[in-house]
């Protein structure tokens, strides 16, 4: 590395190249992750499998992703981020590839469960990358863009999947989800600077696990992780099961108009900034208890069989979602007064097995007492989220 090398800065165009390609792989990391959701009706009268067994579709992906999380973050500092980002991508698209060629439900589910654990290699390594290479004082800027990829990632693959399936099939869909995957690799391969102030560290797997186990010993900590795991739960189990209860009577929707719901997901982009702002004068806690209270009213409003009443509380849960989330996870980052990237770590962690646990465990609730039972456990778990001791206690 040459000393006279510095961070990029939004006046170089390079900062624009890692900004535009790390939101290209975000996008296709997350399209990829939930392509599946909307299309869970369709494998469960496909492959004749109950709702529940569908959701294995979403919940192994996640699974082996949590499992990624450690292995690849691990690997990414002892041998580069840029290389591990290349090979993520490429198995990501190879396995796309083969999943419209599946002919039976386990052999997707085997597929989806490998693909989880190359899929974290992206935000393994990604913010790793950004601290490294732009400057400090514009790193704000880099993640705030990346991340609300991830928000547009994820509902671009749910909107898409719904729409092209209702249409032609999910075979066709997983084809064309393939060509944007292929177009986004090369497209990221090609804008990507390597790396410039990547150093090898060899002992960073003991000390990166000394540090996550030192914020298990912080109750504060164990609030905030426990809180991103039961609002991913709710919100996955919300939008997981609403597909089977939109298609159902009184509603009867076709898959294409489900999935113009996800589009809800806009309201989750645009939160966060105006959340930010608040957060500033009010403090971090109280602008996450009031998106905690927009969560539990907007689930609580899709309880009304009435179309509009069902639209808006898809909004607000998507707003009182995100909002909820930044500032639980800006939290984990201000009270961690050392090894950082442990805490926000499990924080990831604990996020995504919600996700897992929202995807499936969920599925006796809906199979037994439909949508009055998964709103039902999820007004419960979010009482308990408003009665975690961290609103007082923290800034």
């Amino acid at each position: 590395m040459s000393s006279h090398l510095k961070p990029y800065t939004p006046k170089e165009p390079a900062f624009w190249q890692v900004t535009i390609a790390l939101m290209l792989a975000s996008l296709l990391v997350f399209s990829t992750l939930y392509v599946f959701q909307p299309l869970l009706p369709v494998f469960a009268r496909e492959f004749q499998v109950t709702a529940t067994q569908s959701s294995f579709l979403m919940s192994s992906t996640v699974i082996s992703m949590v499992v990624g999380l450690f292995i690849l973050g691990f690997m990414a500092d002892r041998y580069g981020r840029l290389r591990l980002m290349h090979v993520s991508l490429g198995v990501t698209v190879l396995l796309l590839a083969v999943m419209p060629f599946t002919p039976s439900f386990e052999g997707l589910v085997l597929l989806r469960f490998l693909q989880g654990f190359f899929l974290a290699g992206v935000p393994a390594a990604a913010m790793g990358y950004l601290g490294e290479e732009v400057n400090a004082n514009d790193l704000g800027l880099a993640v705030t863009l990346y991340i609300s990829s991830n928000a547009l990632g994820g509902m671009g693959g749910r909107v898409v999947s719904g729409y092209v399936t209702d249409i032609l099939d999910w075979n066709t869909t997983l084809l064309i989800m393939t060509g944007f995957g292929v177009l986004t690799t090369i497209l990221f391969i090609v804008l990507l600077p390597k790396e410039r102030f990547y150093e090898k560290q060899e002992t960073l797997l003991r000390e990166d696990l000394k540090g996550m186990l030192v914020h298990l010993k912080d109750r504060n900590m164990l609030a905030l992780f426990l809180m991103g795991l039961l609002l991913q739960l709710v919100f996955t189990a919300i939008w997981t099961y609403l597909p089977f209860y939109l298609q159902n009577d009184p509603f009867n929707w076709s898959l294409k108009s489900i999935s113009f719901t996800y589009l809800a997901y806009g309201l989750g982009v645009l939160a966060p900034p105006l959340a930010g702002r608040l957060s500033a004068q009010l403090g971090l806690s109280k602008v996450m208890l009031a998106g905690l209270i927009l969560l539990i009213t907007g689930v609580w409003m899709t309880g009304v069989p009435l179309t509009g009443v069902i639209l808006s509380g898809l909004g607000i849960v998507c707003m009182g979602f995100f909002v909820a989330h930044s500032m639980a996870a800006a939290l984990v980052s201000k009270i961690a007064s050392h090894h950082r990237s442990g805490a926000s770590g499990f924080y990831l962690i604990s996020y995504y097995i919600g996700v897992a646990v929202g995807s499936t465990a969920i599925g006796a609730l809906w199979e037994n007492f439909m949508w009055w039972g998964v709103i039902s456990v999820s007004f419960v778990f979010l009482l308990v989220m408003a009665c975690l001791p961290v609103y007082k206690k923290m800034a």
